[in-house]
């Protein structure tokens, strides 16, 4: 039993001993209520920022935390990111032991200085220092203080004081002082409370506290922790940042900013221009067109990150990336819309958040996005088109940018838009099984499986990345059938419509020995391997809602040949259940020696409520008993 476990189960109250730096060995009491569920205890955590003009600010950031167990190691790590225009000015980092005695101290030179280059990033000039103290005798304490001076007020941190459901906190406030006619904007999410301003000789101070936060256990399908815990935005009102100014109030502000930084970088060389025309001129339907344009921009570029100063913002020019065939997601969207203006089609960029980060809230405009994707018009349609992909069909998006709002940048600044969604009449799965066992249980079978939409993203991502070798591998895996061996495979895509709902078909031969294990006068197996399949879940009351992310259709059919002789033990198996979140239905019959089997499967995407739960429970618990179930044939 480790120490944590030891520690946790002490009574009413547990104890630690924190030397803080400068002050004399006090007792800290962490209350059970915090110790439950927990790996981590803050102890405290202070950001304050001093906001001096549009264009400079200091911050000021300190924390305690005693790390409970080995899962709360991570945040004994200090680390602190800066680059041009985070300026790390100090950083001071202690451990203590359980006693609260000082075991370590470092300071700014001490942390390791790392580049951040790399995962498709050539060139960046942010920089991360980093230290990690490597003690593993639990409970322990690392307190860390840093002050930064930013030059540039565009972004400001977001704060929140919970960072994760198994993390409790004692103490965590956020203090923000600006000059008292300075525009500080700010929207508080789930906060218990009042922000708290006061004003004093010029000065306004912001000032929001919490505290006494227990960790909470993690409910299945919970909606992502930043939805359901405080946080609180902030953005400057007024900001300069290397020679820009501009104002974040609204949306069509930010528009008019990102829009000038944009500016006459869209012009393309002459021998640009007459490649557009020789690619389009002969076109008369403005979707082949812009197809033709997005294939010579995958073709002919690749995806290389460099942010360097405003550049995180700015794009290089189009000229810059047609004579150099790369650039990052700004600057190949910007050049992808220069290409289709040339041929007379009216195009913009988009900023947008991508991955599974928590969506932008469009009520309060501020510099939320990580992302750069651009959008072609023919008539009222819309065409979409992911340029840092060089496999995407024209036209669609993946789930990294798929179903989201973002901010379209046009001549008069921005407005908020919705990317396309994908349901279930898109995001579709069809598998048709067709095989044969033999008298020693031995299974050869011919596969065909149909996927579009979100369902075919993992498979065409494999198609990209992996050998043939390692893609056969990784598919063996998916079904995990003992013994099997895949003796063929292959697949056609089709995504000649624009905008594309891409599919794929893939066909497979697989042989597996000892499929159906033979005892006596009885064959038993499990045809579930060729059903949706899919883990059980706790049938008991959530407390906080829950959220599936994705609408799709499932539809699978088995057909097996038996040998001569046998016969069902047992009715077949038919069941079927409906609720909000989806359906499920699986029907079999079995004549002269054949078994049949069809199941259909559609969830529904959406966020419900905890009350929905035990119905989402039955549901999804039926579909795993009935891929878990054999069948039991008896020879006559």
């Amino acid at each position: 039993m480790s120490h944590a476990v030891n520690f946790r189960r002490t009574g009413a109250v547990a104890m630690l001993f924190l030397a803080l730096a400068g002050r004399s060995q006090t007792p800290a009491v962490i209350p059970d209520s915090l110790a439950k569920n927990a790996v981590m205890v803050v102890r405290s955590n202070q950001l304050e920022i001093d906001i001096l003009s549009p264009r400079k600010a200091k911050m000021h950031r300190r924390h305690v935390y005693t790390i409970l167990n080995s899962r709360g190691d991570n945040y004994a790590n200090v680390y602190t990111f800066y680059d041009k225009f985070n300026d790390l000015v100090s950083a001071t980092g202690i451990l203590y032991d359980a006693q609260g005695r000082q075991i370590k101290k470092i300071k700014k030179g001490d942390m390791q200085d790392w580049n951040t280059d790399g995962s498709g990033i050539l060139m960046t000039d942010m920089r991360v220092k980093v230290y990690s103290f490597g003690y593993r005798s639990y409970p322990y304490t690392v307190s860390y203080d840093e002050e930064t001076e930013m030059n540039g007020l565009f972004m400001l941190p977001e704060w929140q004081p919970q960072p994760a459901r198994n993390v409790s906190v004692e103490q965590c406030s956020l203090v923000i002082r600006a000059p008292s006619g300075y525009p500080l904007r700010y929207r508080n999410y789930d906060y218990p409370g009042e922000t708290v301003v006061t004003e004093e000789k010029g000065i306004k101070t912001y000032t929001w506290q919490v505290g006494n936060r227990p960790a909470v256990a993690e409910e299945q399908f919970e909606p992502d922790w930043f939805r359901l815990e405080t946080h609180v935005r902030l953005a400057p009102g007024d900001f300069e940042i290397q020679g820009y100014k501009g104002t974040l109030k609204e949306w069509n502000d930010i528009g008019k900013f990102v829009g000038y930084l944009y500016q006459g970088r869209d012009q393309l060389p002459p021998d640009a221009k007459l490649r557009v025309h020789e690619l389009t001129d002969g076109l008369t339907d403005d979707r082949r067109k812009i197809a033709v344009l997005y294939r010579y921009l995958q073709h002919n570029t690749h995806y290389v990150g460099i942010e360097l100063g405003i550049g995180g913002w700015q794009p290089f020019d189009a000229s810059y990336v047609y004579n150099r065939r790369y650039g990052d997601c700004k600057a190949l969207s910007n050049y992808m819309v220069a290409l289709l203006k040339e041929a007379g089609i009216r195009a913009s960029s988009v900023l947008i958040r991508g991955g599974n980060a928590p969506a932008i809230d469009t009520d309060f405009a501020c510099a939320q996005f990580n992302h750069a994707i651009a959008v072609a018009f023919t008539g009222r349609d819309s065409v979409w088109l992911e340029c840092t992909s060089s496999t995407l069909s024209p036209g669609y998006l993946g789930n990294f940018t798929s179903d989201r709002d973002a901010l379209l940048i046009d001549a008069a600044g921005g407005h908020i838009v919705h990317t396309p969604i994908y349901g279930a009449r898109e995001n579709r799965f069809i598998r048709m099984v067709k095989g044969s066992i033999s008298a020693e249980g031995d299974l050869d079978a011919s596969l065909v499986y149909d996927y579009s939409g979100l369902e075919q993203d993992l498979l065409q991502w494999r198609i990209d990345q992996l050998t043939r070798k390692d893609l056969v591998r990784a598919r063996t895996e998916d079904m995990g059938i003992p013994n099997e061996k895949i003796t063929d495979w292959s697949c056609s895509s089709d995504s000649s419509a624009v905008p594309a709902i891409p599919s794929i078909r893939e066909n497979i031969q697989l042989s597996a020995g000892h499929f159906a294990t033979v005892s006596g006068n009885r064959l038993i197996f499990t045809p579930g391997y060729f059903f949706k399949r899919m883990i059980g879940v706790k049938d008991e009351m959530h407390s906080r809602p829950f959220q599936l992310s994705r609408s799709f259709e499932e539809k699978d059919s088995l057909v097996l040949q038996l040998p001569p002789g046998y016969q069902p033990e047992g009715a077949p198996f038919n069941g079927s259940i409906s609720c909000p979140c989806g359906s499920y239905r699986i029907r079999s019959s079995f004549s002269e020696g054949v078994l049949t089997v069809n199941c259909y499967f559609r969830q529904n995407k959406g966020v419900y409520d905890a009350a929905t739960w035990p119905r989402l429970a039955r549901f999804f618990n039926l579909v795993h008993r009935e891929g878990d179930r054999q069948m039991v044939f008896v020879k006559q």
